[in-house]
């Protein structure tokens, strides 16, 4: 199956719009520096061990010399490489070159220009990178030298509390008169929301009790229906409850059943219900008069639109 060209700029926008693994880029100065090394650079290098150890016999290669210690490569700058490579012209009077020729010469002159900017450019890259490396370093250095020489004062040893002055005070520093009414404030709060808590879950349980309230037997009548309903035996009714009692032996759970009761809990939460019928919030908005009012007013904007 061949990968689109969208999917695959998704999963490699993350790399730059590349897939795979790319070699590093080439250097464009690589055999010689540029610039001699700095002192910092000379101090990281003699940590370095490299070269042939002593008592060891150096190789022989025919038209090459091996050195115990490496040698250093030799600096060209690039005012010295552009005048190197790019500086030299040919020597050649155009009016007398034919068209391809005069084209040839104009294509080199292009490319030996291409070239030369793309020195200068790398120059200021790297002259860049070094400006910041060595700006890093000269902060590094300045915060350990602060670190190193770094005094208390005498103000910070005469006011720094020692393990005698905690020992000989107390342990615990007392409330202020504000702070010990604020914490006043904070305890009677809370216990009145506690007891708020309380007070409106015991009238949620009257109140759920009131609206259970409607399925008690209370008459003669209603007691008479019940017995027959609960020992006359209709089929329907019986394969019903039989099917219900198995499953709940054997695991199994009725689907519809438990899909009503998550429909009405929902519907309870979200409406503040209790069983369908009026909640608790609904009530208290019925006897303070809150619901007549916002009854009213809503009765009043639609009359005025």
């Amino acid at each position: 199956m061949r990968t689109s060209a969208v999917a695959l700029s998704k999963r490699t926008i993350k790399y730059g719009g590349k897939s795979g693994i790319l070699p590093e880029v080439r250097p464009i100065f690589k055999n010689n520096p540029i610039r001699a090394k700095t002192e910092h650079e000379k101090q990281e290098e003699k940590h370095i061990e490299q070269g042939y150890a002593d008592g060891i016999p150096l190789p022989s290669k025919k038209g090459f010399t091996f050195h115990r210690q490496p040698v250093e490569k030799p600096v060209i700058t690039v005012e010295e490489r552009i005048e190197k490579q790019i500086g030299r012209k040919p020597k050649a009077d155009k009016s007398t070159l034919s068209g391809d020729e005069l084209w040839a010469v104009q294509r080199d002159e292009i490319r030996r220009q291409h070239l030369k900017d793309a020195y200068l450019t790398e120059e200021k890259r790297l002259r860049r990178i070094d400006e910041l490396k060595a700006k890093a370093l000269e902060s590094d250095h300045k915060h350990q030298d602060e670190l190193e020489h770094f005094q208390e004062s005498e103000a910070t040893k005469l006011t720094l509390p020692t393990l005698d002055s905690y020992l000989k005070g107390p342990i615990m520093r007392p409330r202020t008169n504000e702070e010990q009414a604020l914490l006043e404030e904070k305890r009677l709060l809370n216990r009145k929301s506690r007891e708020l808590g309380q007070l409106e879950n015991r009238a949620t349980e009257l109140l759920e009790l009131y609206h259970a309230a409607g399925k008690f037997i209370t008459t003669e009548e209603e007691l008479e229906v019940a017995i027959r309903d609960a020992f006359e035996v209709k089929v329907g009714r019986f394969e019903s409850s039989e099917r219900l009692i198995e499953d709940k032996l054997f695991g199994f759970h009725n689907t519809f059943a438990n899909t009503k009761s998550t429909e009405r809990l929902v519907k309870d939460a979200a409406f503040g219900e209790i069983d369908g019928q009026p909640g608790l919030d609904t009530v208290k908005d019925t006897l303070s008069g809150e619901a007549e009012k916002v009854r009213r007013a809503a009765q009043t904007k639609l009359n005025h639109s």
